[in-house]
């Protein structure tokens, strides 16, 4: 696989519904670039998918710029970070733990790791939901909500991590793995 394309038709038979959705929801989306590549990337990045993650990495490169590539790697990096720890301090038995300070450094947040700050949470957002950290998933929907952004904007964020997932796992068992 090199290309988009090569990931779509990649995507096995059964799961036709899936090819359908990478389609229209990563290939031909109504969204901004920006954003339906960044969170194609992150979640590539974050899924641990080497293949898919250099087709998108190069595809980010072609359109925005290798800084671009970097601030994605920066916000998987921090936001994998925040997602173990809040999951972590969730489970924990008593109140007193589960709202213990995080104590680690997180200064690319800051900074939005060179991001919009309206993408950087999109992208955080988008991380969270692959990470499966509810804290953050609520946290940066909030934010993007309460910042002016729609509630189908905040939801096209968690399309794009479901077809991502999904397209993955199907290339993934269609390879016996």
């Amino acid at each position: 696989m090199q290309t988009l394309e090569d990931i779509k038709n990649s995507i096995p038979d059964f799961a036709k519904d899936i090819k359908l959705n990478f389609s229209s929801i990563i290939l031909n989306s109504s969204h901004e670039d920006d954003l339906v590549f960044g969170c194609a990337y992150a979640c590539s990045l974050s899924l641990g998918n080497v293949t898919i993650a250099k087709i998108f990495e190069n595809e980010c490169k072609s359109k925005f710029s290798d800084d671009f590539v970097e601030s994605i790697k920066s916000t998987v990096a921090i936001m994998t970070m925040n997602n173990t720890w809040y999951k972590y301090r969730d489970a924990m038995p008593s109140m007193e733990m589960k709202v213990g300070p995080q104590k680690l450094r997180v200064n690319v947040m800051g900074t939005h790791a060179g991001l919009d700050k309206l993408l950087f949470e999109s992208i955080s957002l988008c991380i969270s939901t692959i990470n499966s950290c509810q804290f953050c998933v609520k946290a940066h929907s909030q934010l993007l909500i309460d910042e002016g952004k729609t509630k189908d904007y905040v939801l096209e964020i968690g399309r794009i991590a479901s077809v991502m997932v999904s397209a993955e796992k199907s290339i993934s068992m269609s390879k016996g793995v």
